[in-house]
């Protein structure tokens, strides 16, 4: 019977140490964030008292959990792609399908996957890609920071981005000419103020 509550518990526990899930990666690279930040405010405060050995024991620390911490959230951008988008290469880049999802990636993950995306789509011949940016329901204060980030990021890449279709979380992406995009998109490209 006291072995049930233990049992339990290690379910639990499997649940969240699972690293086959792209949240178990996720969580470790913040917690390796979080230890970075710790060292390197240490090694500061060392630095200041005068210990110079501590302090560049603590610095080295800092940037191990820093390296460690990048592998981590590189883990879960790539266990994000595979699972929201089954079936197509691990980068997620290939969208046989015309959909790419990026639910999971944060803005410096998802930038590359985008523009990888739009150079295999248009290389392909693709008329379209959806991207599903998500409407930023999980990002501090429900605000996406995505879905901007990406918007912005497209209009640099010949192609006519339509957000909101075919719903809230996606940005449909149609590759065209440069021509094709209209007189906004050539007075865009050149910087124009106006616009």
């Amino acid at each position: 019977m006291g072995n049930s509550a233990s049992n339990n518990n290690a379910g639990a526990f499997d649940l969240i140490a699972d690293t086959t899930s792209p949240e178990y990666w996720r969580e470790q690279g913040n917690q390796l964030a979080r230890a970075r930040n710790e060292a390197f405010t240490a090694s500061k405060a060392a630095y200041s008292r005068g210990d110079y050995a501590l302090a560049g024991q603590l610095s080295r620390q800092g940037k191990d959990y820093a390296r460690r911490s990048k592998e981590a959230h590189s883990k879960a951008s790539a266990l994000f792609l595979q699972r929201n988008n089954p079936g197509t290469v691990a980068t997620g880049t290939d969208a046989p399908n015309g959909f790419l999802d990026l639910h999971g990636l944060r803005v410096q993950e998802a930038i590359p996957v985008v523009q990888q995306a739009l150079a295999r789509g248009r290389a392909r011949g693709q008329k379209q890609l959806v991207l599903v940016v998500g409407r930023g329901l999980h990002s501090p204060g429900g605000v996406s920071k995505l879905r901007p980030a990406i918007e912005d990021m497209v209009q640099h890449h010949n192609v006519r981005a339509t957000p909101g279709v075919p719903n809230e979380g996606c940005i449909t992406i149609e590759f065209v000419t440069a021509a094709e995009r209209g007189w906004v998109g050539w007075l865009a490209d050149r910087g124009c103020i106006i616009c």
